[in-house]
């Protein structure tokens, strides 16, 4: 075979094959699609805040552009920022980061995919519980690893328990990933949860953890949900988190990605990004450096606003007993077992993702299917949308469960 033809054979790389455009992303843009066509469309598929970001960090990114604060920082970040996020570790979750390990980059995605790079080894296995975010097996597959999938179950509130976290552990484990407060699930490990995992982790000084941590401020527990780097600093040498700015303060446009954790990961981390993207906006880095330091007041509404549309959520859980909503205790997501309504071979065969396209075809109420999240049989609703919305979407949804008979 000659070189031209061995070219043509295949333009692009084979790690690609498992890198596929989601299906939460073609479902959104025919709700674009049916919305510029003057349809109206309940969509219950926000993954974003439906606030803006708070005018005192917009002020601040204003002034840096006046001062002149329009150059490149250095890669991992302006002095500043990254002593904002040292002292949003001490001052929140009692954890002394020196400043060598800690950095920013052009949003939480680019940390969780900078770690999984210079990590991992082609064949080596990051354990992924599911439900899980959706980016994580596509992040993993482009770093050359392979998703171990561990099905965490609903009945634990979708929560990976030791037994299972011991039991997925093998010779390949190369990184543990942990989200809480969760995507798509809204779930939040307690303290005494996290400790039995750890004490699992401490047993297995290879494996790397991560813990992304993005939702950490959206929350609806009496007390802010603990970190696993408090509660287990035995795992310190191996335990990055991964948080940013898009979701607590409202900044998802910003695109500020913060990182924590050992200072050779993080240097190898920065290493990568300053032959890639190199350093995030300045005028970004900027912004999270007020939204770090700054009031909590319209913050802290946001989360209360969130919590009442929650509870209205579930004051739909009772009204239908073959759907199972999952109480969320964070984040703005919950995900709706429907594997009961969709299980007859003749209408939908158990397919989240028919059902999906059926209630928005149908019935123009916009959900995200849960195959794309490692939870087949569920749908997952945001509540990152006013009351109004809600109540008519998840009316409209239960009312054509209805129909089914």
């Amino acid at each position: 075979m000659t070189a031209l033809n061995t070219a043509t054979r295949r333009r692009i790389a084979s790690r690609m094959d498992n890198i596929k455009t989601s299906s939460i992303y073609v479902l959104m843009a025919r709700v674009i699609d049916l919305k510029a066509q003057g349809v109206d469309v309940q969509s219950l598929t926000a993954g974003e805040p439906d606030v803006d970001t708070p005018p005192h960090i917009v002020e601040a990114a204003h002034r840096a552009m006046l001062a002149g604060d329009t150059h490149y920082t250095p890669v991992r970040g302006s002095h500043a920022v990254r002593e904002a996020i040292r002292a949003k570790y001490a001052r929140e979750s009692g954890l002394d980061f020196a400043d060598e390990q800690v950095m920013v980059a052009t949003g939480s995605k680019q940390i969780v995919f900078n770690a999984l790079a210079v990590t991992l080894e082609p064949g080596d296995e990051v354990l992924l519980p599911a439900p899980y975010w959706a980016a994580y097996p596509t992040m993993i597959y482009a770093a050359g690893g392979v998703p171990k999938i561990v099905t965490a179950r609903r009945e634990n509130g979708y929560k990976l328990t030791a037994d299972e976290l011991r039991q997925s552990i093998g010779p390949r484990t190369r990184w543990v990933i942990l989200n809480t407060p969760s995507n798509p699930t809204g779930a939040v490990y307690s303290e005494d949860e996290l400790r039995d995992l750890g004490n699992v982790l401490i047993d297995y000084p290879d494996v790397w953890i991560l813990s992304d941590e993005v939702y950490d401020r959206l929350h609806y527990l009496a007390k802010q949900p603990v970190s696993l780097a408090t509660v287990c600093p035995q795992l310190a040498n191996r335990l990055l988190i991964s948080n940013g700015m898009s979701k607590g303060y409202a900044m998802t446009g910003w695109r500020i990605g913060t990182a924590a954790g050992p200072a050779d990961l993080i240097a190898a981390m920065a290493d990568l990004q300053a032959q890639t993207t190199l350093s995030p906006s300045s005028i970004s880095q900027a912004a999270a450096v007020a939204a770090l330091n700054g009031p909590t007041e319209a913050l802290d509404h946001m989360v209360d606003v969130y919590r009442r549309r929650r509870d209205l959520v579930m004051s739909f859980a009772a009204r239908n007993a073959d759907l199972q909503i999952s109480r969320p205790d964070g984040a703005f997501f919950a995900l709706i077992d429907v594997s009961k309504v969709i299980a007859d071979p003749a209408r939908f065969a158990g397919d989240d993702v028919a059902f999906a396209s059926w209630l928005l075809d149908e019935h123009r109420v916009a959900v995200v299917p849960g195959v794309d999240f490692g939870a087949k049989g569920t749908v997952r609703i945001s509540f990152a949308t006013d009351e109004a919305t809600i109540e008519r979407g998840l009316d409209a949804l239960y009312r054509a469960v209805k129909t089914l008979g």
